[in-house]
């Protein structure tokens, strides 16, 4: 989309890229990770320190964080993957005990660090849903990344407009919301505290504190979310520790979990509960980074149309909406570890197999790289980094375990939350060494099902508290074998 612009001596990333849109900022604006590369078609800009006259019919490749309008007017175009993309594959639907019952409407709110999802409940009965990613993501695309950004009070002053803009843009979707009487919301601590206003930056440092695991009702008004009647009680799902939050919470109370069985929530961090043979509750947070929601990766792409979302053998695939490919989703990157491994274009290093791919291997900026679709491909130093995520939730797995001195043959069932679970392909997971071959069970969004209970019976409240407590957090740094068991993890089985 060609836009004209006039902001002058400010960076482009000062306006939208598109009306009620947001930059797809995924490093934060520092610059690395070209999520927001626009065409620069016409004017005098400030490109990362460089002066640059550009003319018409001389486009030039610039980063929109780090371009300034030196000139009255420019003009620009923007392409889609400049902007912080809505109308993906969330999960909003999951596997647990039936709702309260109750005879007024009300609401809950999943509060994620990509992704965002509402629903409203009437009689026990979700009659309606919602979903969009996190508005945040204009300030990176990690929790580290917000907590960094949230340590001045006008950064978290942002932050916190950004997460309640998002949840005003789900209910907006919904005719009749002043007749909603209760919302209850379930995030991670950080996405917690920052849309309650409180500064998180002691979740970021050692020893990893959280400001507080419980937190006040607040009213819709308080928190800067319009959308709904100013009184309405906001409830949130109280947090285990500073990166085991209130969506484990609500994952605990709905999957029950018997001895010899865990629960495991694959986001940008892997959360894990483990309940040993002794029935005591040990829980650890896996730093797994945002590869598999396409940070860090040339082609990555969240779940929105258009991203390849399954690979196939012979280089088949599919794509969200059966659109023209334009990335690769997380759940496409497992396939290709999978069968590039199983194929022979991988070697158990990750290193792409230029002998078997002769008519697949590009040269992109000196980097090796497969083609999967027409400008879709994965590079090496991609590869390193999908390594690196599976290889984290492995070992975060395989270490608590450890620490129970238990191991695989001793789990009985993993209970797996969230969406990516939901859309990957398991068997390409086990194959690949990011999860043990044990028997699974996927249980899709407990967070949102945890904050619906929550909206529909507050008084729950004390029993979530309760569940909150109960489980012993075990730092991964202090488990022994953490870094002997990540090191074997790089490597495909």
């Amino acid at each position: 989309m060609r836009k004209q612009i006039s902001k002058t001596n400010q960076p482009l990333i000062a306006e939208p890229p598109r009306d009620h849109d947001c930059w797809n900022l995924r490093c934060g604006g520092r610059g690395i990770c070209s999520s927001c590369r626009v065409t620069l078609l016409q004017g005098t800009f400030n490109v990362a320190g460089k002066i640059v006259d550009v003319r018409l019919g001389m486009p030039v490749q610039a980063n929109a964080c780090q371009t300034t309008l030196l000139s009255a007017t420019g003009l620009i175009d923007i392409p889609d993957s400049a902007v912080l993309a809505q109308g993906g594959n969330i999960a909003n639907e999951w596997q647990a005990a039936p709702l309260p019952v109750n005879d007024r409407p009300v609401a809950a709110v999943d509060l994620g660090t990509t992704t965002v999802v509402a629903v409203r409940i009437e009689n026990g009965l979700v009659t309606r849903t919602a979903s969009a990613f996190n508005m945040q993501g204009q300030y990176g695309d990690n929790v580290i990344s917000r907590i960094t950004h949230s340590g001045s009070p006008e950064g978290l002053a942002q932050l916190q407009k950004a997460a309640a803009k998002t949840i005003d843009s789900l209910f907006e979707l919904w005719p009749d919301n002043p007749d909603i009487q209760v919302l209850g919301l379930a995030g991670n601590t950080t996405m917690t505290c920052l849309l309650w206003g409180i500064d998180c930056t002691s979740i970021g440092v050692s020893p990893f504190t959280p400001p507080l695991r419980v937190f006040p009702v607040k009213t819709a008004s308080e928190l800067g979310i319009s959308a709904l009647p100013p009184n309405t009680p906001v409830h949130a799902m109280p947090s285990i520790s500073a990166y085991v939050g209130g969506d484990l919470t609500a994952g605990l109370y709905e999957t029950e979990l018997q001895p010899g069985e865990a629960l495991v929530d694959i986001g940008t961090n892997c959360e894990i509960i483990l309940r040993t043979a002794t029935g005591e509750l040990v829980c650890t947070a896996a730093a797994a980074g945002p590869a598999f929601e396409g940070a860090g990766i040339a082609c990555g792409r969240r779940a929105v149309p258009g991203a390849i979302d399954h690979i196939l053998p012979n280089w088949k695939y599919t794509t969200i909406g059966n659109q023209s490919p334009n990335g690769l989703c997380g759940s496409a990157m497992l396939d290709f570890l999978a069968i590039g491994n199983q194929e022979g274009w991988l070697s158990s290093f990750g290193r792409l197999e230029k002998d078997e791919l002769a008519d697949r291997i590009r040269d992109i900026d000196g980097i090796t790289a497969a083609e999967i679709a027409p400008n879709v491909t994965l590079s090496e130093k991609d590869l390193e980094q999908l390594l690196k995520a599976k290889a984290a939730v492995f070992a975060g797995i395989q270490s608590l375990l450890e620490s129970q001195h238990m191991s695989f043959n001793d789990l009985r069932k993993l209970h797996l939350a969230g969406g990516f679970a939901k859309y990957m392909d398991l068997k390409s997971a086990v194959a690949i060494g990011m999860l043990p071959d044990v028997p699974f069970k996927i249980v899709g969004n407990t967070s949102l099902a945890g904050a619906s209970r929550l909206a529909a019976a507050p008084s729950m409240i004390d029993e979530f508290i309760r569940l909150s407590d109960l489980p012993r957090e075990i730092p991964l740094n202090d488990i022994p074998s953490f870094e002997d068991n990540y090191i074997d993890a790089l490597m495909l089985q």
